[in-house]
């Protein structure tokens, strides 16, 4: 089950990620086709959570503050070091009221996942995933969207650390053609020592739209992006933008972690607004040239008091650049704290 409530957002609560009173938020049947040492196949039904890889195009959106969920049909397999996914759904439209959400008849996903595993901890994904949606809206207006995403993925975990990842989209939009992309380093090195120090540098580009009057659309599409892409207050979504944000870890207790960073963020294309978390634009380009966002230090400090609790607490600062003073007059700074206890069975 899910609920969901907002209280005191000048506005009123945001649609889709917000609010939801009461509603089932997954309900599934999963049958284990094979069984056997070495090998598994399931296939599972019904209302489900989907998350694969990064969580960079599907993720739980475990944060502020509606879960995402999916009516469809999911197959998995797992054999030694390789695992496959594939699935066909319908994303669940988030509807205020109790137990009134239901499939999307607009919308409508797919795709594959292959990932395999090397004795040396270095992963390989490689993917494609499928989108259809009528009347998509972006800077350049509202359309029909037909997207296909091919991608591949190189990680390893340990004392040097790296993720790469790079994703190729084409479609249509309505009478044009889509044509976006994007590409993501990071990497992180972990020192002996007092604390047990981490430091870590991430680096984001994702395509926006360059010209207005084409009919073709260069926005990239983060799908069902995580919201901590700019930090727990998901102020900011990836399409259309540059991030470079580098991060100390440090571990003052076995069971506590303390983390900093500063993000800045710069738009990729000046022709193009920029997105939320679920793809809405937030602020459109308006004719405004300049390509600096604005920057986020951020603090967080985790604390697992046992295998099921853990608390957390969250601050992020915003230095908000001059494209959206100059955009939509916003303020500029803000503000945004945010403790949360997780308890997992």
């Amino acid at each position: 089950m899910n609920s969901s409530f907002e209280n005191g957002r000048v506005g009123g609560p945001q649609p889709v990620t917000e609010e939801d009173k009461l509603d089932l938020h997954q309900g599934f049947v999963e049958f284990e086709i094979v069984q056997r040492p070495g090998v598994a196949v399931s296939v599972r039904g019904g209302r489900q959570e989907i998350e694969v890889g990064s969580g960079r195009i599907y993720a739980l959106r475990e944060g502020p503050n509606v879960p995402l969920s999916f009516d469809g049909v999911r197959a998995t397999a797992q054999t030694g070091s390789w695992q496959f996914d594939a699935w066909v759904a319908r994303p669940v439209t988030t509807t205020p009221g109790i137990f009134d959400d239901s499939s999307s008849r607009q919308f409508s996903v797919w795709g594959a996942y292959v990932t395999r595993t090397s004795r040396r901890r270095t992963s390989l994904d490689v993917y494609y995933l499928g989108w259809d949606l009528r009347n998509a809206s972006f800077d350049k207006g509202v359309a029909n969207e037909l997207r296909h995403t091919v991608g591949a993925r190189l990680w390893r975990n340990g004392l040097w650390a790296y993720d790469f990842e790079g994703m190729y989209q084409f479609g249509t939009f309505g009478a044009g053609n889509i044509r976006a992309w994007r590409g993501v380093v990071e990497a992180s090195r972990g020192f002996a020592g007092r604390w047990n120090p981490r430091v870590k540098i991430d680096f984001d580009v994702a395509s926006g739209d360059r010209n207005r009057s084409s009919p073709n659309l260069g926005t990239f599409n983060s799908f069902f992006q995580s919201g901590e892409y700019s930090g727990r207050a998901q102020l900011l979504g990836a399409s259309n933008s540059i991030r470079l944000e580098p991060t100390l870890t440090l571990v003052p207790r076995r069971n506590v972690s303390v983390s900093t960073g500063w993000g800045f963020y710069w738009r990729e294309s000046e022709q193009d607004g920029l997105y939320g978390i679920p793809g809405n634009l937030i602020i459109p380009s308006n004719g405004v040239p300049k390509r600096y966002e604005g920057s986020r230090p951020i603090a967080e400090v985790a604390w697992t008091l046992n295998p099921h609790l853990s608390v957390h607490l969250n601050y992020i600062f915003v230095f908000n650049g001059r494209f959206e003073e100059r955009s939509v007059h916003a303020t500029t700074t803000e503000s945004y704290i945010c403790p949360w206890i997780t308890y997992r069975f």
